[in-house]
Order: structure tokens, then C-alpha cells, then sequence
């Protein structure tokens, strides 16, 4: 590995890669200037990725000057990181890209990168030449069964790892209008119950459901067993003769059913979602069940969860009297 040399992102790099973050561009070209690593180009794009691709390479990239190519293909995790190098290019200036990357992959983060391609010559970062790079490096050759069951272990380490990093407290993904009106009927006792989804092709918080008014009873009904989901509950009832108000927070994960990559997704968008919310939309909740498909969403299961029953405190042990005090016995044998 080569030696890292302390050059670090700028704040418009650092900009730059949020912003990328964001799905707010396609494509930002990196490179090292005055001993710091700095935006040369950037392009927020179409919905096509292709069309963008046409649009931007080759013809930003200039074959004396090694950079970074970040190019976004679909999702935020989908993520294609291009070394350029061309052999014309000054040594110097090769080798400090090449001593930077290890940093530069750490500053943007490495779970956002799918794809990975060194490129010495423009005429392969055509349209046709990465398609054709991208095809042979993800179609699968013959396997056998112990290979076949090893490919599908990683692939499925790498959905988890491109779901969001690990490290972080959450991704917030963004909450739609439908949504955000409902949040807010809900927060003025004007619904009974939300149901919402995670879109994982738009990265978006989605409206599933709405209803006025829903009785205990039937809220089993309309929490599905066979998909995630989050679900917002009024719940008034009567407790030791006090009428009482409480907002439920439903995070419905099932067993089965759902992809690794969903249900992490799901996981990771709770906490966000959760504090937008309430700091945004008003939404007191009381307390937060998280359920799959075996658990009871019966009243009596609600009513547990929001009045649970009083911990007994441990008995302390009671030492025995000692013995009283007197003459000292001799037992005969």
C-alpha cells in the first residue's frame, strides 16, 4: 500500500461530496492542487445516467492531469470511483494521486463505492467501454456449490455495508408531502392512524395509509406481517377511570419476506425519521414498540406496553438468629 501523504478534502471538496450524498450530483472530479484535495468539476445530472455519462466523459478529463472521478449510476450507494492516470501525465503528479487515494476514499466514505476502475487512457471512459467493463465484471462465470454459497455471503455483506455506514446514527432520507401532511393531521388528533414505507428506489419516507378513526381491535389488521413498516397510532382509553391520550410509534420488522438491504435501510432511516417527526411535524409519541410477525398487537398488548405492570423489588435474604448464648454442649459419642 502506498504511503499516505496528509493531504486532505477542502471545504468545497467536502461540500462537494455531501452534496453527492444527497443525490444532488452525478458526477464531481477530484483533484490534487496547493497540497489539498479540491473539486475540478462537477455535473448534477439528469435521471439517465447514461445520457450523463455521454454528456461529461470523456470530455472532462484532460490526459496530463490525474484525478478522481466520482460518478453516481442510480442510488446514493451506487457509486463508481475512477482513478485516471494517464502514462503522459507527470510523475509527481502520479504518484501523489496514487498516495491519496486511501485518504480520499475515507473522506467521501467507502461504503458508497459499488464500482472501482483505473483508467490510464481517455478511450476507455467512453459509454461502451464501461458498460462493457461493468458486464464482464459482474457476470459469473461457473461455480460450484461451496463457490456459489461464498458469492452470495459477500454479496450479501455488501448490501448491508452499502445500506448506510455503520458508524453513523441514521439516514435521513427525505419525507414526502402526502406524508408530512399526515404527520401533521396526526399531531392535531385529526387522524387515528398513519402507515408509512420507505421507497428504497427514491430514497424517500412514502404515505401508505390513513384512517380517521381505528379501533383497537383492528389495528392487527392493518399492520402487514410480510413487509416493514412504520406506523403511527392515537390510542385513547380509559386507565383506573382516567381518560387518557397516547401516541404510538409501530416499527413493524418481519422475519422474512423483505431484502437484507430493506430491512437495513428501514433500521437506519427509524432514528431520523423519528426526530423529524416530532421536531418538525409536532408528533408527541408516548411510546415506541418494534414488532414482527409473531408478536400480539392485541388492546391488552398496548395497554401492557403503555401501563406495564410495577417491578417487585427483590426480597432481601434474612439471616437466621444466632444461636443464644450459654453453657457449651458435649455431645457424647
Amino acid at each position: 500500500m502506498a504511503c499516505q501523504t496528509g493531504i486532505r478534502a477542502n471545504a468545497a471538496l467536502r461540500n462537494a461530496l455531501n452534496l453527492g450524498k444527497q443525490a444532488k450530483l452525478r458526477l464531481i472530479k477530484i483533484v490534487v492542487n496547493n497540497e489539498e484535495m479540491t473539486p475540478n468539476y462537477e455535473f448534477a445530472g439528469t435521471a439517465n445516467w447514461r445520457d450523463d455519462w455521454k454528456a461529461c466523459l470523456p470530455e472532462c478529463v484532460d490526459a496530463y492531469e490525474p484525478c478522481f472521478i466520482l460518478f453516481r449510476l442510480n442510488t446514493i450507494t451506487e457509486w463508481v470511483l475512477i482513478t485516471f492516470v494517464d502514462d503522459r501525465a507527470p510523475v509527481r503528479e502520479k504518484m501523489l494521486l496514487a498516495a491519496t487515494c486511501a485518504t480520499f476514499k475515507s473522506e467521501f466514505g467507502q461504503c458508497y463505492i459499488e464500482h472501482e476502475k483505473h483508467v490510464t487512457d481517455r478511450k476507455d471512459l467512453t459509454l461502451t467501454a464501461f458498460e462493457s467493463w461493468l458486464k464482464a465484471k459482474t457476470e459469473l462465470g461457473p461455480m460450484s456449490e461451496v463457490e456459489r454459497e461464498l458469492h452470495n455471503a459477500q454479496q450479501e455483506r455488501a448490501a448491508i455495508a452499502h445500506a448506510g455506514p455503520q458508524h453513523l446514527k441514521g439516514v435521513a432520507f427525505p419525507v414526502d408531502r402526502n406524508a408530512e401532511e399526515a404527520l401533521k393531521k396526526l399531531a392535531h388528533q385529526q387522524l387515528s392512524f398513519v402507515q408509512l414505507s420507505v421507497d428504497t428506489l427514491n430514497e424517500a419516507i412514502k404515505l401508505e395509509s390513513t384512517l380517521e378513526s381505528l379501533e383497537p381491535s383492528a389495528l392487527a389488521s392493518k399492520v402487514p406481517r410480510d413487509k416493514p413498516r412504520y406506523t403511527f397510532y392515537n390510542f385513547d382509553h380509559t386507565w383506573e377511570g382516567v381518560p387518557q391520550k397516547c401516541t404510538l410509534f409501530i416499527y413493524s420488522l418481519p422475519s422474512s419476506g423483505s431484502s437484507i438491504k430493506e430491512r437495513m435501510l428501514y433500521s437506519s432511516c427509524k432514528g431520523p425519521f423519528l426526530g423529524a417527526a416530532q421536531n418538525q411535524y409536532g408528533v408527541v409519541i408516548t411510546n415506541k414498540m418494534e414488532v414482527d410477525a409473531r408478536d400480539d398487537l392485541s388492546e391488552k398488548a398496548l395497554l401492557e406496553v403503555i401501563h406495564p405492570l410495577p417491578v417487585e423489588a427483590p426480597k432481601q435474604f434474612s439471616r437466621p438468629a444466632p444461636p443464644r448464648a450459654g453453657p457449651r454442649r458435649i455431645t457424647k459419642v
